[in-house]
């Protein structure tokens, strides 16, 4: 039931499954006994999974104490097909109605080893400015927590706006609490320290996730603060292991403090920081911190450093005050004061492709996709790849010393493989993906019809150029007609030499294909464009992509119509792997 009670009836609710694993790990055999047969509906096995139902709302009127070992995840497609849903498309929501956090975590014994918890496919969402306890909005953590594929809203508290992280690793006596966050966005949270985590030591790692609409009320104050330092002895290690810190993710429009105040032992690698109130506050005395591969510009005030510190910050981009302590083997890229940073005049929305300037696309969120991110974009402006300030100028592989560990994630916010290209990748959460495979296009119509769809997916991150970046390439048409975008194209096959109908094509990738007439067949061709890529190959051949299309016509008929693709697969479906002669070369630039 999605009905918060503990009372003995015949239905299992989400406070009874929790209880009933907590009685079954207890030390006292007594209560273990007193389960043995199930609790209060919910029926006892060997599982420590509890299933929530898809796209339902679960109402705590109090928090939830979990002491025992669990997951707690939304039910996956019951359907015999594939499972093509997109993470976080139909989480429970979990939502507090009352004044309490949801959770508290925590089995309170120092003597046995820290319990996993996690919570998987989920909205947690809080109690928003009704909340009356100090620490944690949404959770009070004192073990190992691990959230995926969820959303953390609404969580306000005084220390801790989603998380409140309890222990310290270096005491005797005591067990600590980690939070791992992947896959997940954060929006909406606020405290007066530690808008969206405080930890009593930075005991936390944020991976591939979106953190924004965040706020910690204290202008000195962090979204991701941790009170205490770790000793002298630990904090190489943890930073060896990149096992607290922030990886591709995303922050932006986070408000008042910082995003963290980065400590020995932390790293900051392949983040998108831009266009928040502050960005990094840098207290690592050691020098045993790294911030690497990210972009941090943007921002009211990017970078601020306690006197003594000297984390190391090199093969970013960044502006003056984040330029500290790089080696001259990975040095930063400043951003220029006249750079554009965001292509059109807002920050999230559609991209406009024909703009001249602005180094990323609008946040926005794929209609496939779960989070959104800021695109790379490849300016028209540039003469060759190496003008990026962004793509080709992260390492993929350290120098092989240990200072920074300036290495690249090994793939983006996405989940997509990063170049494997020499040794270069892109700063930021984002890599650019040069794929050499391409998805063939068109569709089935009847008479009367036209063929409408879309060729975007077939060019990875590509955009078309535009009509006038065509004519300084190639000058004006041979037959005195303006440029379509992509310089398009189309080449005949053998199959069909004449071309049986006429094409359009935009600046989104948007074909629309008219029949000469009504006949009955197929028309076989490919449609070549130049992409913001491929311009850069040397030779005309070499800077088309070609794109296999199939257009099919047949008459209407009392025989059943077939279903019509807007997808692109068309008749052909499948995918043509295409060696795409020079785009591999296009990652071989010297950094």
């Amino acid at each position: 039931t999605t009905t918060d009670e503990d009372v003995d009836n015949t239905v299992c609710s989400l406070r009874e499954a929790v209880e009933l694993l907590n009685k079954l790990n207890s030390s006292d055999s007594k209560v273990v006994a007193s389960v043995k047969d199930g609790y209060r509906g919910c029926a006892s096995g060997d599982s420590n999974n509890i299933i929530l139902q898809r796209d339902k709302e679960y109402t705590l009127n109090e928090k939830i104490k979990i002491t025992a070992p669990l997951t707690i995840s939304t039910a996956k497609n019951d359907s015999t097909l594939v499972d093509t849903d997109q993470p976080g498309s139909h989480n429970a929501t979990i939502k507090m109605i009352g004044t309490d956090q949801l959770f508290k975590i925590d089995d309170e014994s120092i003597e046995k080893a820290s319990i996993s918890v996690s919570l998987n496919d989920l909205n947690l969402q809080g109690a928003g400015l009704k909340f009356k306890a100090v620490t944690g909005g949404l959770i009070d953590n004192h073990e190992i927590l691990k959230i995926q594929n969820s959303r953390l809203i609404d969580g306000y508290a005084a220390q801790g706006g989603a998380i409140y992280n309890r222990g310290l690793v270096t005491k005797s006596g005591q067990t600590y609490g980690f939070v791992t966050i992947t896959n997940t966005l954060i929006q909406n949270n606020k405290a007066t320290q530690g808008g969206v985590i405080y930890s009593e030591q930075p005991l936390y790692l944020i991976t591939q996730s979106v953190i924004r609409d965040n706020e910690v009320s204290s202008a000195a104050g962090s979204l991701f603060f941790s009170a205490n330092k770790f000793d002298d002895e630990s904090t190489g290690g943890y930073l060896s292991q990149r096992s607290t810190g922030l990886s591709n993710s995303t922050f932006f429009h986070n408000k008042v403090g910082f995003i963290a105040n980065v400590q020995d032992g932390m790293f900051v690698n392949n983040i998108t920081i831009i266009k928040n109130d502050k960005g990094l506050f840098l207290d690592a005395p050691q020098g045993n911190a790294s911030i690497s591969n990210s972009v941090l510009v943007g921002n009211t005030i990017n970078c601020q450093a306690t006197s003594a510190d000297k984390a190391i910050i090199q093969s970013n981009l960044v502006t003056t005050e984040c330029n500290r302590n790089a080696t001259s083997k990975l040095p930063n890229i400043l951003y220029p004061a006249n750079e554009k940073l965001i292509a059109g005049s807002t920050d999230e929305g559609v991209c406009d492709v024909t703009a001249k300037e602005g180094l990323f696309c609008p946040f926005n969120t794929p209609k496939d996709s779960f989070l959104g991110f800021f695109k790379p974009r490849l300016l028209e402006s540039y003469n060759t790849l190496a003008d990026s300030l962004i793509i080709n100028k992260g390492r993929l592989y350290s120098d092989g010393t240990s200072v920074g560990l300036a290495s690249c994630e090994s793939v983006d916010q996405r989940g997509k493989k990063r170049s494997g290209y020499d040794e270069l990748c892109d700063l930021g959460a984002i890599e650019y993906i040069l794929d050499t495979e391409i998805s063939s296009v068109g569709q089935d119509i009847r008479y009367g019809q036209v063929a409408k769809f879309n060729i975007l997916g077939s060019l990875s991150e590509a955009d078309l150029v535009t009509p006038a970046t065509c004519k300084r390439l190639f000058g004006e048409r041979a037959d005195g007609k303006e440029w379509q975008p992509g310089c398009l194209r189309i080449k005949q096959s053998t199959d069909t030499p004449v071309s049986k109908g006429s094409i359009t094509l935009d600046q989104n990738g948007n074909v629309i294909y008219t029949p000469n007439g009504n006949w009955h067949g197929a028309d076989i061709f490919s449609i070549q464009v130049v992409t913001s890529v491929s311009r850069f190959n040397e030779g005309v051949e070499f800077q088309y992509i070609t794109i296999p299309t199939r257009i099919v016509q047949d008459p209407l008929s009392g025989i059943e119509d077939k279903s019509v693709s807007t997808g692109g697969g068309g008749s052909v479906g499948g995918a043509f792997i295409l060696g795409l002669l020079g785009l591999i070369a296009l990652r071989r630039f010297k950094s």
